[in-house]
């Protein structure tokens, strides 16, 4: 059971899924030390991000009434503070209250060989003229980098990177995860969405736009034990 991951590209512009406030503590698990996160979690990981990124915060909450959520959020920005790329780290599970509920990215995904382990990749486009759903992760990152003072382009081109972290086999089930998500500006590439974008899926147009994508978000992390 997903609770709202799994979509086409073109309806991830503006994705997000709504959030409750009961049976999570505010207290974030992990910790901001310089350009990474380190978590204390099992297993206990250090995820890094480029020395560039600027550290703007993080936030635990409630995701959907389903499931504890964690997020940790870094950018790079220009002079004027508008992002050229943005860094989010995220951690989260499903609550026990939801016993049988699992993530699921085996039938939807890519899977990869990344840091030591499987994950599952996944492109999309960002809308940020778009009013994320309310109470969604999404809202909580757009909330954390306006408090920062920091502004987005109008589209941002991402790739999400999923690792699960009960599923040892790689079998893209499972009920907790690290969600990582790597956006840039999507002007320098010369296209706009309507470019690629067809009929609410992507075209032949992205697809030389994708793979380099994907390269760079694998690239943009490290994730290690610590």
């Amino acid at each position: 059971m997903r609770h709202g991951r799994a979509m086409a590209m073109a309806m991830m512009l503006g994705m997000g899924s709504a959030s409750a406030s009961a049976q999570v503590p505010a207290t974030l698990e992990g910790r901001a030390e310089a350009n990474a996160v380190v978590h204390p979690g099992a297993p206990p990981l250090r995820v890094r991000v480029p020395e560039g990124a600027a550290y703007v915060g993080g936030e635990r909450f409630n995701l959907y009434g389903v499931a504890d959520c964690e997020i940790h959020v870094f950018v790079e920005a220009d002079a004027d503070r508008r992002i050229r790329r943005f860094f989010w780290v995220q951690y989260e599970s499903y609550l026990p209250s939801r016993p049988d509920a699992r993530y699921d990215y085996g039938e939807s995904d890519r899977r990869m060989e990344l840091w030591g382990a499987a994950a599952w990749a996944r492109s999309f486009i960002i809308d940020t003229g778009r009013a994320p759903r309310p109470g969604s992760d999404t809202e909580r990152v757009r909330e954390i980098v306006t408090r920062a003072g920091y502004t987005a382009p109008p589209y941002l081109m991402a790739v999400r990177l999923v690792r699960l972290l009960d599923d040892p086999q790689g079998t893209g089930y499972g009920r907790r995860e690290l969600m990582l998500i790597y956006a840039e500006d999507m002007a320098p590439s010369g296209t706009t969405p309507a470019e690629v974008i067809t009929d609410g899926a992507p075209n032949s147009r992205w697809a030389p736009l994708e793979g380099p994508l994907i390269e760079r978000a694998a690239a943009a992390f490290a994730v290690e034990a610590h």
